[in-house]
């Protein structure tokens, strides 16, 4: 919602003390001209998951969800603010505002125009590739010239919304690059496949990113992330006996050495938590006692082109990778 802020413009009258020997005539003084109201001081900008993607995600757990869900292309939106102190403030006359983020990407849109007497506004784009992270910087044609950045956030691969009912859902062959991780080679060398049996409440999102800053993941590894609602009005769906699962495709180019157990996943409950590794299962098909999630060495395999499939069992939504 918008809102101005209004200046009342002032007017000077200057006193003058005339002497017992000023001219007999009188002198009219006129008012200055009122100055132009000054520029804001402030400008924020904010950037949001679409809010399309917001409202389908909207039944999921505050802490599964990032500040900015997106991919290569997919929607997202940025609030851009002005303000002097902590007053909402507004520009005198129209005035564009160019942005840019740099990275391997390009912004769809590089130019908005922010209405005279508006305190803020709201405006859509998307970046071309993935990457991760990536900050949006707005810089204002005013004099002075105002500028503000968003924090930074990822760009994924892809981003799939699925009913949580959906077959390929329930029969795990879902998968997070949106075909069902049919190719996964040197240039796609990671993939994940989600398998809910019990579906999931809502809308799920699947999606697959770049290994995140500050991470060691694998050479060339990328993250496929669940977020879901896996519980319902009696419970979580999923238990330690019967978890959801997902398996980690994982080309031979970067998981070509050592045998099946030389590998653990790398695994995280919150949409921007740090990867930890996955423990092993204690047995096959099961999430321990004390575990939320584990790697289930018996259900992994080599498939026959040599390429990894690593099983990981968990009970909420996730982030993976190897």
């Amino acid at each position: 919602m918008s809102h101005r802020r209004s200046r009342s413009g002032r007017s000077f009258i200057a006193a003058v003390a005339l002497s017992l020997f000023a001219l007999a005539s009188p002198v009219a003084l006129a008012p200055a001209a009122s100055a132009d109201p000054p520029p804001p001081e402030t400008m924020t900008v904010v950037a949001r998951t679409s809010p399309d993607i917001a409202a389908a995600l909207g039944g999921v757990p505050a802490q599964a969800l990032p500040d900015v869900l997106t991919a290569a292309g997919v929607p997202f939106e940025i609030e851009i603010s002005l303000s002097s102190g902590s007053a909402p403030d507004s520009f005198a006359t129209d005035t564009v505002i160019a942005l840019s983020a740099g990275g391997p990407g390009q912004l769809s849109t590089v130019q908005v125009t922010m209405p005279a007497g508006q305190s803020s506004m709201t405006t859509e784009l998307s970046y071309s590739a993935a990457t991760a992270g990536i900050q949006v910087t707005a810089v204002s044609a005013s004099s002075p010239p105002l500028s503000a950045t968003t924090a930074s956030f990822p760009v994924d691969l892809s981003l799939t919304l699925l009913d949580g009912g959906a077959a390929a859902l329930r029969n795990g062959t879902a998968g997070a690059d949106a075909a069902g991780c049919t190719t996964v080679d040197a240039a796609h060398p990671m993939c994940g496949v989600i398998s809910l049996p019990r579906g999931a409440e809502g809308t799920v999102a699947l999606s697959l990113g770049v290994c995140p800053a500050g991470q060691t993941c694998a050479p060339g590894a990328l993250v496929t992330q669940l977020i879901a609602d896996l519980s319902a009005a009696d419970g979580d769906i999923y238990t330690r006996t019967s978890p959801a699962r997902m398996t980690i495709v994982c080309d031979k180019s970067i998981c070509a050495q050592n045998g099946v157990r030389h590998y653990r996943a790398l695994w995280s409950e919150s949409a921007t938590g740090a990867l930890l590794t996955a423990p092993a299962c204690p047995a096959k098909g099961v999430i321990g006692a004390d575990q939320d999630f584990c790697t289930d060495w018996v259900s992994s395999s080599r498939d026959r082109a040599g390429d990894l499939r690593l099983v990981v069992l968990f009970l909420r939504d996730v982030r993976g990778t190897i």
